[in-house]
């Protein structure tokens, strides 16, 4: 039941951005607002990982100040809080180690190597550069451009970076891996070919 629920949430969450362009372009705002504070307390409900707090208070202060001054502003700011809480929770993991990164990599390498360990934290600073980047970008639509372009870019074009990040930052992994295994062959054969002769 509970994966269910958080299933619902991330797709509710991703699809938000639309939902926000339609009930603004309906004038029926109100109805996305009561969704993102419910959202919000299910999350805090749920007692999801200590982590994921920073999205959970933004989605529950985006929500309840949108209802409470009825101001549909709040609503578009949200993307912008979860950029600013994604920087919060990499960057807290730099400072707490092991790195955002670094967790994911484990998933499928649990023994990852010191190699491993300074390039996932390399990718980790990335990773908040990248959000510090798009909670900017994010602002920027939802001060100075039309419904429409704060609907794309916070719709389409964030996820379509993220995910180009995600694939590329797979991509130099796994050749950095090959490298890494490339060296260490060589190594065995220069090793075997000095081992003296008895």
């Amino acid at each position: 039941m509970k994966h269910l629920i958080t299933g619902v949430v991330v797709i509710l969450l991703i699809l938000y951005p639309f939902l926000v362009g339609w009930s603004l372009s309906h004038g029926q705002f109100m109805w996305v607002s009561a969704m993102l504070l419910a959202l919000g307390l299910l999350r805090l409900c749920s007692k999801s990982h200590n982590l994921m707090w920073p999205l959970t208070w933004f989605a529950i202060l985006c929500g309840g100040l949108s209802l409470l001054l009825k101001n549909q502003a709040w609503l578009k700011m949200y993307p912008v809080c979860m950029s600013v809480g994604a920087f919060m929770i990499f960057a807290s993991t730099l400072i707490k180690p092991p790195s955002m990164i670094e967790r994911f990599a484990r998933l499928a390498e649990p023994n990852l190597p010191e190699s491993g360990i300074i390039w996932t934290k390399k990718v980790t600073i990335i990773w908040c550069f990248f959000f510090v980047l798009n909670a900017l970008i994010a602002l920027a639509t939802v001060l100075f451009a039309p419904m429409q372009i704060w609907v794309i870019y916070n719709g389409f074009i964030s996820y379509l970076l993220m995910g180009t990040l995600l694939l590329g930052e797979y991509i130099l992994r796994k050749r950095q891996q090959r490298l890494n295994l490339a060296k260490k062959s060589d190594a065995s054969k220069d090793s075997q070919l000095n081992y003296p002769q008895s």
